[in-house]
């Protein structure tokens, strides 16, 4: 796997159905390697023909450029459709690490040869699923990059992560950074490719210095441990105007793409 930062500084391609950021995607050709997804069955009570994988661009906010995908557990199981009670199901049953494997195996299946953030859970660290050497993380053929939400993250969370990202190689993305419960060790000791932005922060930024300067320093102290800024929850051109304006590189959210069932490259073209 190349790293995001030669696939950044690789050609970018034109928009097209085959192509980002240079990089070749086919996403009626599922990968080969993967197992084959079951079509019945049971994750717990969840049934599997139940789960899919919503994609949400990630975006390089001055091109416009597709740099990669979210994928985005979604299942359509009665009571089930919100994913907070999809895992919440799972980990009363004890079954999450299973459901985050199902989930990547159909993420990576969907979207081969491009790069894909992935969330993990709490619980699945706890699990060791993730450091088994044929979870499809080890055999995605672009970059991976595992996202945990950083208010959620423990000692024991930060041990495993670390040694999942020593063992694979695979780069870590913090979640929601910039709440009220962030640290600055959780950046350090991590040593993340990418930290998400808290929306909370984004949302009207261009109507609050506070948040500019909050924002700007952000993306200062990122610069300076080598990791780079994603901005969640991008809706008005007010915010994405401002967004840049504080060095923010790349981001997403409902202006620049919507969530869909399969890989779709941004129509959005860059700011203006």
């Amino acid at each position: 796997m190349g790293s995001y930062r030669e696939l950044h500084e690789a050609t970018t391609a034109n928009y097209g159905p085959t192509q980002v950021s240079g990089i070749h995607q086919s996403p009626t050709s599922p990968a080969p390697y993967l197992e084959e997804i079951p079509v019945e069955g049971l994750v717990g009570s969840i049934p599997v023909e139940s789960l899919t994988a919503l994609f949400q661009p990630v975006v390089v906010l001055r091109s416009g450029k597709t740099f990669g995908f979210e994928a985005i557990a979604h299942c359509a199981a009665e009571g089930l459709t919100d994913r907070d009670e999809l895992f919440a199901r799972a980990a009363f049953e004890k079954r999450v690490g299973e459901l985050g494997r199902m989930v990547r195996s159909i993420a990576f299946n969907e979207c081969p040869s491009i790069p894909v953030f992935v969330s993990v859970h709490p619980h699945e660290l706890k699990e060791s699923w993730l450091i088994r050497p044929d979870d499809p993380i080890c055999a995605h053929d672009a970059e991976v990059f595992l996202q945990v939400a950083q208010a959620s993250l423990s000692p024991v969370c930060m041990h495993v992560l670390s040694e999942v990202s020593s063992r694979t190689g695979i780069s870590l993305v913090l979640d929601d950074f910039g709440g009220l419960s962030s640290t600055v060790r959780q950046l350090v000791e991590l040593g993340p490719a990418f930290v998400k932005i808290d929306p909370e922060l984004v949302r009207e930024i261009d109507r609050s210095p506070r948040k500019q300067t909050a924002v700007a320093g952000l993306v200062r102290l990122c610069g300076e441990l080598s990791v780079q800024a994603i901005a969640k929850g991008v809706t008005t051109e007010g915010e994405l105007r401002t967004l840049i304006e504080c060095g923010v590189q790349y981001g997403e959210g409902d202006l620049v793409g919507a969530a869909s069932e399969l890989p779709s490259v941004s129509r959005w073209r860059g700011s203006r």
